[in-house]
């Protein structure tokens, strides 16, 4: 009894002084969180598994970083394929990425910029889940301890980025990350998203984590219509042959579909085209997607949209113009992929002039 009295009363102690236990965000909280987040762009760097990670992590992006603030953004994005930077034959991060992380944090806090921090490049299939996402946890903990200290209000961790697992696998693994990283870090915001590549659609038939402890973000990636974003990609060799789409369609701009399959994908996406490239079509997609996560009660993210640097320019301005007006018009924070990369979104060395509405907001 004198235990639990002592006990009680440190506690109360503790509680007037503002030392309280980490506790649930109530769903308005967390959206003010969300919004907190603003106008956002990726940095694409630290994935770059082709490239050696010495260049990768010589690579100076402060620059880069004052450039984004002086645009007016809000947060960066910054993609990591840990698995990049292992010690050989080991499941211990290289010391130099931590350092890194640390380093552009720092910068961004001094420009006033959150930061996102994202798993890339894993390895989850749906055959090692369980041992893969055990070796998940170990190196996010190995982040998350060398991080630690820095606020929960510039720093936020993406779990991991576009799973391509079955649905129910992704369910379990997502489940189990967010368990098991609260442990290690009580008051962090993680983020997470759906199956088939940050799917809105796989992300709204999974819904809220049962681990979910009114802390979590939930994100989703927007590249409809994919077929005009992705045009040209070589990494999408079914639609390499197809450059040159207009946005808003416009009949007399489009180029002829030659060399598909008579059952691939890329013709099903080539017939839905003119109805899907426009303001309008944008606007009643977005719309169901909040809709649909509002019933859900998924506070709603997107940490990736864009359109490849293969587009045309007038396509392409008008296109995130459109995507990002639409995206604030419905309270949903964006990150646009990339900021001077494939997808860049600079036109020398300033910031297209369509999105400066969207960053002036």
């Amino acid at each position: 009894m004198l235990r639990r009295t002592l006990v009680l009363t440190i506690y109360i102690f503790l509680f007037g002084l503002g030392f309280t236990p980490a506790q649930t965000q109530s769903p308005e909280a967390l959206r003010k969180i969300a919004q907190s987040l603003g106008q956002g762009v990726n940095i694409s760097l630290l994935e770059q598994h082709w490239n050696s990670p010495e260049q990768l992590l010589k690579t100076n992006i402060r620059p880069m970083l004052e450039s984004i603030a002086e645009a007016g953004f809000e947060t960066v994005r910054i993609p990591v394929a840990f698995d990049h930077f292992m010690r050989e034959g080991s499941i211990q991060l290289n010391e130099q990425i931590l350092q890194k992380l640390h380093e552009t944090y720092m910068n961004c806090r001094r420009l006033n910029l959150k930061m996102v921090i994202v798993y890339h490049y894993g390895k989850l299939t749906n055959q090692n889940m369980t041992t893969e996402t055990e070796r998940i946890i170990k190196i996010w903990k190995q982040v998350i301890n060398f991080l630690r200290e820095f606020s929960n209000e510039k720093l936020f961790l993406e779990v991991y980025n576009e799973p391509t697992t079955d649905m129910d696998v992704w369910k379990s693994a997502a489940t189990t990350l967010i368990r098991e990283l609260r442990k290690e870090d009580p008051d962090r915001i993680f983020i997470i998203g759906g199956a088939n590549y940050n799917g809105i659609n796989e992300l709204l038939s999974m819904g809220k984590l049962s681990s979910d402890d009114g802390r979590v973000l939930y994100t989703f990636h927007f590249y409809e219509p994919y077929v005009f974003t992705h045009q040209g990609a070589d990494w999408t060799k079914e639609k390499t042959y197809m450059v040159g789409l207009p946005y808003p369609f416009k009949k007399r701009k489009m180029p002829e579909l030659v060399g598909a399959a008579p059952d691939s994908d890329v013709i099903k996406e080539f017939e839905r085209f003119p109805r899907e490239s426009n303001y309008d079509y944008l606007f009643s997609r977005i719309k169901k997607i909040k809709a649909d996560a509002d019933k859900l009660n998924l506070p709603l993210i997107c940490t990736e949209t864009g359109v490849i640097n293969l587009a045309s320019a007038k396509a392409k301005s008008a296109y995130l113009r459109d995507i990002t007006s639409i995206m604030k018009q419905f309270d949903i924070p964006v990150m646009l992929w990339d900021y001077n990369d494939k997808f860049g979104i600079l036109k020398g060395d300033k910031v297209i002039k369509q999105l400066k509405p969207w960053l002036k907001d």
